[in-house]
């Protein structure tokens, strides 16, 4: 990713930029991939610091959707005056402060020594602009609430911090009061967090669904991964479909085939997802979906369901769940493994019409009676969550458009809507997934006034 214009212009682009995403990123606050929304707005404030850093003199920066205040027409001026004397590098004018008394460093400003979060209005020195400037934000491009927090040591994850942190001694301070807000309609109007998310390289694991027919219960899953981090790959699209209807019969079977195949060509050692494809959506990074996964210890890993299905019987066989889970059954519409350990368990043949779920569930019942079987359940719903028979255990968070199983109190990365809860997806759960954020709903001028100092939204 480039960008380049006339370097003649302030503050232009110089002709031999070229800007990466950091590869893997996760939004702390929704675990989802960088939007090309917040890589653009990054990139203006960096042509904004370099402004800074050519005029040799403080500037206030601020966003386009940035308001005045009413309080700010009396403070600004002491503000103004606190801020001379001081050799500071930044400081925020619209800052959410944490509770509780802040070291002051006149009548107007206090030390941050928190992580500050909001970057729609602030004040950067020509020292400060010059720090920034050298970050490592042409390797590594994060949004920029992230970066001014991680450049001077404030972001609260240790790796960022590790990344773009300063020799320690900068200052960084806050106004005590809020002097900008964001326009009425910015919540509402914002393509920041609603834009594409970058496609992300290659993250060292693959994720496959088998879809025959292109729907948009598909199209659906496609993009909550894109979102997320993970480029999902469609198996089947276009063959004619022989592997059964659960609505008349057990089937599936043509699921195992089409995946067997796709993991001959991958190498042994790599990680491998599959997901169902009309009736799941994914609602974290894929990344956090592989730490889940490590934690385990890399088995094959299924999703868990509190019903036996489709040989009730079978349940007698099965082994008791951990933790006194009711997610005790295996659940064949998401699992992950390593390509040649799930080659190793799809080794018998099967049949297009035959039921994949059966197929699966024989050979974990074959596998747990054996202590060193690497074929485990999902019990906690850790990674993957079934929504049939569970929807009393799980809470939507709007805000980050995740699911919340109350149970375990775990945020799982796969949401399966199997049997009837397919509905669910577009109902209750139609923020899931990033698909909806409810902070970006319509805002009176009033609402958006007091809702300013709540807001944890981008640039």
């Amino acid at each position: 990713m480039g960008a380049r214009s006339s370097p003649s212009r302030p503050g232009a682009w110089r002709a031999a930029d070229e800007v990466w995403p950091w590869s893997g990123w996760r939004d702390p606050y929704a675990s989802r991939a960088l939007t090309l929304g917040e890589v653009g707005c990054t990139l203006s404030h960096v042509r904004a610091w370099r402004r800074a850093a050519e005029l040799n003199k403080p500037c206030l920066i601020l966003e386009d959707d940035a308001t005045l205040v009413s309080r700010a027409l009396t403070n600004l001026g002491g503000v103004l005056q606190d801020l001379t004397p001081l050799e500071y590098s930044l400081c925020y004018f619209a800052q959410r402060n944490d509770a509780g008394p802040k070291p002051l460093l006149g009548r107007y400003v206090h030390l941050v020594d928190y992580h500050a979060l909001w970057t729609l209005a602030y004040m950067v020195s020509p020292q400060g602009a010059r720090q920034l400037l050298d970050s490592p934000w042409r390797e590594r491009l994060i949004p920029s609430d992230d970066l001014l927090a991680a450049r001077f040591g404030l972001h609260h994850l240790k790796a960022v911090n590790r990344s773009y942190q300063l020799a320690p001694g900068a200052l960084v301070l806050s106004t005590n009061q809020k002097l900008f807000a964001p326009a009425p309609a910015a919540f509402q109007d914002s393509q920041t967090e609603k834009a594409p998310p970058v496609k992300e390289p290659d993250l060292g694991v693959s994720v496959f669904t088998v879809a025959t027919e292109d729907k948009p219960e598909l199209r659906r899953l496609v993009e909550s991964g894109a979102r997320y981090g993970a480029q999902i790959e469609v198996l089947g699209m276009g063959v004619k479909w022989k592997g059964g209807e659960m609505a008349n019969n057990p089937g599936g079977g043509q699921k195992i085939n089409l995946l067997r195949a796709a993991l001959k060509k991958l190498p042994p050692e790599r990680p491998v997802m599959f997901v169902d494809g009309y009736d799941v959506v994914m609602t974290r990074h894929i990344t956090e979906a592989i730490e889940v996964w490590e934690r385990h210890g890399e088995p094959v890993l299924f999703a868990a369901e509190p019903f036996c299905w489709p040989d009730k019987a079978k349940a007698r066989d099965y082994p008791p769940a951990q933790a006194d889970s009711p997610y005790r059954f295996l659940n064949s519409g998401g699992f992950i493994g390593r390509s040649r350990d799930l080659l190793a368990l799809m080794r018998a043949p099967v049949q297009d019409g035959d039921d994949d779920q059966a197929y699966y569930t024989e050979r974990f019942l074959a596998a747990a009676k054996d202590a060193s079987a690497r074929i485990q359940l999902d019990y906690k719903c850790e990674l993957f969550q079934c929504l049939n028979g569970a929807l009393k255990d799980v809470a939507v968070d709007e805000g980050r458009g995740t699911l919340y199983n109350r149970r375990f109190e775990t945020t799982p990365c796969i949401v399966h809507a199997n049997g009837p809860s397919k509905t669910w997806l577009d109902g209750d759960g139609a923020s899931i997934g990033g698909r909806r954020r409810h902070n970006y709903g319509a805002m009176t001028a009033e609402g958006a006034q007091q809702a300013a100092p709540q807001a944890e939204g981008r640039a």
